[in-house]
């Protein structure tokens, strides 16, 4: 069944409850406040305090009310209906995914999260009650792993399991509280301020995104080896299994006209690198940063 909520809306729930996470602040990081309010750019982040990076990428979720699903009725899945499913980009359309687990590297802290409800009702009574958090399921990439072929792949989960689907892998969820303690030991392993990390996390996500491209085309190299064309000379197989050039695909995106854009506000060398840190882990993991610190 269609959800009824988009995952704009999702997350824009789960984000303001995280806000005020108890013990923890949890400050998202928007790259529109640079524009606007403090001089400073507008962020609540405490420089001089320590902080832990917390990327989200927020998904929808699909209720399933039969038994005759797919998950039970060919995988053999022990799922109680209803339960939900979210897909997983498939590599074909997007490295997001080998990304995410590459930036799931022990010092990030990255998660799919998806809700256990799928209409307005539902967003609605978890929001008045202060529980999309709770009602949330928040799954590690790491845990899923690099997706070789090129198939739809899902997350399905009910109240108590959660499975990696087509091939079926059971895989742990991490629940709030056990979130919350996960970001409680990171900030006191490491009592550095933000500011003596920013850098640090840069350079991180940069690697990330380039081991993500690596993998993808490593990826893609095989699956152009393990392709067979038959009627071909050697030589025309050659050039049929070239990947393509990057220069070439270069020369073409040179001829798309630019749009003009206002210039940027001018920042703290601190606040420019979250900026640039958001914007990146919009644009390369699809994925909200989020900076938890004590409150």
């Amino acid at each position: 069944m269609t959800p009824d909520i988009s995952e704009f809306t999702y997350g824009f729930a789960l984000t303001n409850e995280l806000v005020g996470w108890m013990a923890l602040s949890a400050v998202p990081i928007f790259p529109s406040l640079i524009e606007e309010g403090k001089a400073t750019g507008g962020y609540d982040v405490k420089l001089d305090a320590p902080g832990v990076p917390l990327y989200l990428q927020f998904k929808r979720s699909h209720v399933m009310t039969r038994r005759s699903a797919n998950e039970i009725k060919n995988l053999g899945l022990s799922l109680n209906v209803p339960f939900h499913r979210f897909a997983i980009t498939e590599r074909k359309r997007s490295l997001q995914h080998t990304a995410l687990v590459t930036l799931d590297n022990g010092t990030n802290q990255v998660f799919y999260v998806a809700p256990r409800f799928h209409t307005l009702a539902g967003i609605n009574a978890a929001w008045s009650s202060q529980k999309v958090a709770q009602r949330s399921i928040f799954i590690s990439p790491a845990s899923i792993g690099v997706i070789a072929d090129d198939f739809r792949h899902t997350v399905s989960f009910d109240d108590t399991s959660a499975y990696f689907c087509s091939e079926p892998q059971k895989i742990e969820p991490v629940g709030i509280e056990s979130l919350r303690a996960r970001l409680t030991e990171k900030l006191q392993s490491d009592a550095r301020p933000v500011r003596d990390k920013l850098t640090e996390w840069l350079a991180q996500n940069r690697a990330a995104a380039t081991r993500a491209r690596e993998i993808q085309s490593d990826l893609e190299a095989k699956l152009y080896a393990d392709t067979a064309i038959e009627g071909l000379s050697d030589l025309q197989q050659s050039i049929a299994l070239r990947p393509p050039s990057p220069a070439g695909i270069r020369r073409i995106e040179d001829r798309v006209p630019t749009m003009p854009v206002r210039a940027p506000k001018e920042l703290t060398p601190e606040h420019e690198i979250l900026r640039v840190l958001s914007d990146e882990a919009q644009s390369q993991f699809n994925a909200q940063l989020i900076v938890v610190q004590s409150a």
